[in-house]
């Protein structure tokens, strides 16, 4: 059935149920939380930022830094500016003026980089942040401000400093050595994001992997999502696959009915949006932006776009 088909009163329906629908139109904010805002507690951190990491003054300006080959990253990565939960939950009133309905966090877990997305372990919270239940205020200030928080998930690859990674590392018969793929067929010897060494891949064909993000009960994504976490936002979802993307949603949605999964996807919509609620539109943007730029007559562009609607889960693209 098409929309032209049904009843007005059905249409009707469809459109209450998207008004209730808080996935549907929110306004998304994001905040990466050790630059936003500026901690109070900074003299009492300075012990979380050991060498080589660098704590700088707050006004300095991030700029780009160089390779150190012997950590194996950038030295921008583990430039620290020291915002906090506390620092952000201090700004909600600000974020709440500007009309926003959801308060969307680069990844919060422990991690050794300012960026976050090396994961040491998910289930902890970095220290320079604060602590689990640091989190769980900030939820609750977030919820009485009416609005929704949202998680970065990076569950396709850890941080080469993962406890679980060295140990299956330097250890042929490690239980966590089928949590990832070490072959000398690898530049760096076992498969990592963008042949990244600071970013060895999760091998998600072990269930044993997935019961630890997703499947069981104090899993990553659910354990959050019972500390009040209102959805995730899955980080290079496109690396995790139909199926496995498929299951997590489910599992997300029976833990949590309502609750959002969105997948940063690169590649055209239409075959993935079947596998979460939705996805960061990059097609459309690049539509977008090139129409903008002249490169696509404005035409060209509506009628792709068009295309894009007819081609996709139209439900799936309003969450987008």
């Amino acid at each position: 059935m098409t929309y032209a088909t049904q009843s007005e009163t059905e249409l009707n329906q469809i459109l209450t149920n998207r008004e209730k629908d808080w996935r549907i139109g929110a306004v998304v904010y994001q905040v990466l939380v050790d630059r936003f805002a500026p901690s109070s507690q900074l003299e009492n951190k300075c012990g979380l930022y050991p060498e080589p990491k660098v704590l700088k003054r707050w006004n300095e300006t991030p700029k780009h830094g160089h390779y150190l080959e012997q950590h194996k990253l950038w030295s921008h990565e583990i430039e620290f500016w020291g915002g906090d939960f506390e620092s952000l939950t201090d700004k909600l009133d600000y974020i709440v003026q500007l009309g926003v309905d959801v308060l969307y966090l680069n990844p919060v877990h422990e991690a050794y980089t300012n960026h976050k997305y090396d994961s040491l372990d998910f289930k902890n919270i970095s220290p320079e942040f604060g602590s689990k239940s640091d989190v769980k205020m900030l939820i609750d200030a977030v919820h009485q401000k009416g609005m929704k928080i949202v998680l970065d998930g990076v569950f396709n690859h850890m941080g080469q400093n993962a406890p679980v990674f060295q140990d299956a590392q330097d250890k042929p018969d490690s239980i966590y050595r089928d949590w990832f793929c070490f072959s000398d067929e690898y530049e760096v010897g076992y498969r990592s994001w963008d042949n990244a060494t600071n970013l060895p891949e999760l091998n998600l064909e072990n269930e044993a992997v997935r019961s630890y993000v997703y499947l069981d009960d104090d899993s990553v994504v659910k354990s959050y999502l019972t500390d009040g976490v209102d959805g995730w936002r899955l980080d290079v979802a496109h690396d995790i696959g139909f199926n496995y993307l498929a299951e997590l949603t489910s599992e997300a949605h029976k833990h949590k009915p309502g609750s959002l999964i969105i997948g940063e996807v690169w590649s055209y919509p239409q075959q993935w949006l079947g596998s979460v609620d939705g996805i960061m539109n990059l097609t459309m943007r690049h539509l977008i932006i090139q129409s903008v730029l002249g490169a696509i007559p404005a035409n060209l562009a509506n009628k792709q776009l068009n295309q894009m609607v007819v081609d996709s889960n139209y439900e799936g693209l309003l969450k987008s």
